[in-house]
């Protein structure tokens, strides 16, 4: 039996490792690069243009979206980094006194899990207000801001450093069930990123798979204007079921081979 102490040993220790490795810090600092980056991109590209924008591009204008643009990259990030959480040990061969010290795969597992999602949850939401307070910064200058206290704002901004959170959780779902880092960045890319041409590929026949995306979940929960009339976008409550969905799955796939070589 496991006890409080040795969980929270072992929570330390994961913690320790979280940040002692260089890849922590630039799987962050890379999505905070680019997102800064691509998210002043797009919104400087809209107040410059917005005299020449037809009336159905202005209403269909999300001011918190648009300083978002750059977190499909930092997306990808946070997954990596959930990867490589999941597959450092067995990468670095510190798997052996990792499990010296804790003996049980389960345990060891929950407390990487757990690191992983607290660290992403905060950072994702610290970079999605850093990005969104940015944003509107920027599209003052043409009185095309909006603020937290708006219709739709606060959900979209805490939507969008969530989804930062599940894709990382994904990641480390999937490189726990591969224990080989390339092999999980691969299936994370198909998940995330692939999946979306097949799905929009099959649309002809249903639009469900493109309602069941990842990325399209993600891009109607971080943005206040998502739920148009798009019949591929999942309704807002479909879009939080299936992250939740993602996540579960990964994490389940992740814990069944942990208890699988026990």
């Amino acid at each position: 039996m496991t006890t409080p102490l040795a969980l929270r040993r072992a929570f330390h220790a994961e913690w320790i490792k979280l940040w002692s490795v260089l890849s922590t810090w630039l799987a962050l600092a890379t999505a905070a690069v680019l997102g800064v980056g691509l998210g002043l991109a797009d919104t400087l590209s809209t107040t410059r243009s917005w005299d020449t924008l037809t009336a159905a591009d202005r209403a269909s204008f999300d001011a918190v979206g648009s300083a978002f643009a750059g977190l499909t990259f930092g997306q990808l990030a946070f997954g990596v980094l959930g990867v490589l959480v999941a597959t450092g040990d067995n990468a670095t061969g510190s798997i052996v006194p990792t499990l010296t010290a804790v003996p049980r795969r389960g345990v060891v597992y929950v407390a990487k899990g757990t690191v992983v999602a607290a660290t992403t949850l905060v950072c994702g939401q610290l970079l999605a207000f850093g990005l969104f307070l940015l944003g509107q910064a920027v599209l003052a200058d043409r009185h095309l801001d909006v603020g937290l206290t708006d219709p739709g704002v606060l959900r979209a901004v805490t939507g969008a450093g969530l989804c930062l959170a599940v894709i990382a959780m994904v990641g480390f779902g999937l490189g726990a069930l591969t224990r080989h880092p390339a092999a999980a960045v691969a299936a994370l890319i198909g998940v995330v990123f692939l999946a979306y041409g097949v799905a929009r590929a099959l649309e002809g026949w249903s639009y469900l798979p493109s309602r069941l995306l990842l990325s399209n979940a993600g891009d109607v929960v971080a943005q206040v204007h998502a739920v148009a009339a798009k019949p591929r976008l999942p309704s807002l409550r479909l879009a939080y079921l299936d992250l939740a969905g993602y996540v579960a799955v990964a994490l389940g796939l992740g814990a069944w081979r942990a208890r699988r070589d026990a």
